[in-house]
């Protein structure tokens, strides 16, 4: 294990959960992302999230495939773990555009440390126009250590 510690932001995937749309709809209490999240069939009572780094679930986290395997293998990141990267994770990876990134961030969070990735990710989801991720603000970013 690298020692490196989970956050909150940083999904289990390492999709960025700042950007996330059932994060910043519950985040930013942005109701045009929760008429969204909606619409998208997420029931209303489930809309509501801290990140994957957080012990609050929604219905979703709770089945969080990567969660649980990250958990049952004792590793904080995926990468950390001696089947990295998996077949899952590969497929995963190729679900949806933004999904790509997760793996290569994976690759990455080898190398530096969780607090340069998630400025990196700040600054690569940050409206250039504004001071706004796509849809809201993340302020006070937390480190939090992995559960055992």
């Amino acid at each position: 294990m690298s020692g490196k510690r989970r956050t909150l932001l940083l999904g289990f995937c390492e999709v960025y959960c700042g950007t996330c749309t059932t994060f910043r709809a519950y985040n930013d209490n942005d109701q045009a992302l929760f008429a969204r999240n909606i619409k998208n069939r997420m029931l209303p009572d489930q809309i509501f999230c801290k990140g994957c780094g957080s012990s609050i679930l929604n219905e979703w986290c709770s089945i969080c495939v990567f969660r649980i395997c990250e958990k049952e293998r004792g590793v904080a990141y995926c990468f950390e773990c001696k089947d990295f990267p998996c077949k899952r994770l590969i497929v995963f990876s190729k679900t949806r555009p933004h999904r790509t990134l997760g793996l290569k961030n994976l690759k990455q969070l080898k190398e530096i440390s969780i607090e340069k990735q998630l400025r990196q990710q700040e600054k690569r989801w940050t409206c250039s126009d504004a001071e706004n991720f796509y849809t809201g603000t993340v302020k006070n970013v937390q480190i939090v250590e992995q559960d055992s």
